[in-house]
């Protein structure tokens, strides 16, 4: 029952894209919610960047639109960027930067598009951001290798200090490898780390662990092209029934 409302949320705000949305789109609509404003260097542009309310479900991911301050009052939907970008910012009075989110492509697979855009004559520079912040560093929160020797589970996440720690990246490596920077079997996000714990059974698969919350929702973490190695998913509410990270440490912790 969990996951099929789940999927049914997904479903329902996936489709509350503004491409599909036949209405015009005004800031005097009722369902209209703005989140915030970027003003360029000379106040001529900015960046709107706003949501739409959707009744019980809350309110869709933010939309950003690109438009002078005569425009306010037009239909946004002609100055909105398509694509899904996050932390823009203006370089000058005609270019802003923006940044994709990779963790879906990571866990896919898939091509990763960083093509400049342009909206209302302003260029749209792209690039990537995985959550790890150049005065991040990387810590090994599990590392044990496999009953046969050959591999190792390790699991660790980035964090600039004990007050900015970021989700967990879980990778199976052969023994003695480089720690990849990505994990190469499961991705979490900065919503819970969905696995709270992880080890090597006796016939070298792996034993993770979560709770009722958040087990259904693992499997969309894993990487598609992970290493093949089974897996079992114990939900143990008993001991991480309120968890939301990793949180037992092997002996191996350590910062990298």
């Amino acid at each position: 029952m969990r996951k099929a409302l789940y999927i049914l949320i997904l479903t329902i705000l996936a489709a509350c894209n503004i491409n599909d949305r036949k209405e015009e789109i005004y800031m005097t609509d009722k369902d209209f919610v703005e989140n915030y404003r970027l003003y360029s260097p000379d106040s001529s542009m900015l960046l709107l960047n706003y949501s739409l309310d959707i009744g019980a479900f809350g309110y869709t991911i933010g939309f950003v639109a690109i438009l002078k301050k005569s425009e306010l009052n037009k239909n946004l939907r002609d100055f909105t960027v398509s694509k899904q970008f996050i932390n823009y910012q203006w370089l000058d009075n005609s270019t802003v930067s923006a940044q994709i989110d990779i963790l879906p492509n990571l866990r896919s697979g898939e091509e990763i598009d960083l093509d400049e855009e342009n909206m209302n004559g302003i260029k749209i520079k792209v690039s990537e951001y995985d959550y790890i912040d150049k005065d991040d560093h990387l810590v090994v929160e599990h590392r044990e290798i496999s009953p046969n020797g050959q591999y190792e589970l390790v699991a660790y996440r980035y964090m600039k200090d004990h007050q900015n720690v970021k989700f967990i990246h879980v990778s199976v490596i052969p023994t003695g490898s480089k720690i990849p920077r990505h994990g190469n079997y499961l991705i979490a996000d900065m919503h819970s780390d969905y696995v709270f714990y992880g080890h090597w059974n006796k016939d070298n698969t792996l034993q993770f662990y979560s709770n009722k919350q958040y087990a259904d929702l693992v499997q969309y973490f894993f990487v598609e092209n992970k290493p093949y190695i089974l897996y079992q998913l114990k939900v143990d509410d008993k001991k991480y029934g309120d968890k939301y990270g990793w949180i037992e440490k092997s002996n191996l912790s350590r910062l990298e």
